[in-house]
């Protein structure tokens, strides 16, 4: 179960952080949905990023199965952006993390239907809160904060590496 639970949580971080970069610097991603002809008020992409955040949040703080299911439901969502702008062969900024310029490519459409997936298994055996994890090992929290936030750092930096020319 902690290893789902690792894989889950380096997503709910990644949700995290692209919500706060969104919520902080909206124009971006603002910009990135205009050129999809998507709704892209800048309110609405901050409102976007807080859900985001809320959502990452309450997948360590509250656990189960509704957190699990709306960061699905989210990165669902981003992965049909994601595929739709690798599609239109743009290589403008995806908005993702806020002002951190990377396009959207096939890691981008891969990452988000990984996400989908990890949130779906991790609702369908629910991941306990952080706290309730690792109940009679407490010691083991700080190893696996380890392992979570390095997967994150990983999977942000994977993210992020140009594309292959």
């Amino acid at each position: 179960m902690q290893y789902v639970a690792a894989v889950y949580l380096i997503a709910a971080v990644l949700l995290g952080a692209a919500g706060a970069s969104k919520a902080v610097t909206p124009e971006p991603a603002s910009a990135a949905l205009a050129r999809l002809q998507l709704y892209h008020r800048h309110w609405a992409v901050r409102l976007l990023g807080l859900i985001e955040l809320i959502v990452a949040v309450s997948a360590f703080i509250v656990g189960g199965i509704v957190p699990a299911t709306a960061l699905a439901a989210l990165y669902a969502g981003f992965a049909v952006v994601a595929a739709a702008m690798v599609r239109s062969g743009s290589a403008e900024p995806c908005g993702c993390f806020g002002r951190i310029e990377m396009p959207a490519t096939r890691r981008h459409v891969t990452m988000n239907v990984l996400a989908v997936a990890v949130g779906l298994v991790a609702a369908s055996w629910p991941v306990e809160a952080i706290d309730k994890l690792f109940d009679t090992r407490q010691w083991l929290l700080a190893p696996f904060a380890v392992v979570v936030l390095a997967g994150a750092y990983g999977a942000f930096a994977w993210l992020s590496r140009p594309a292959p020319s």
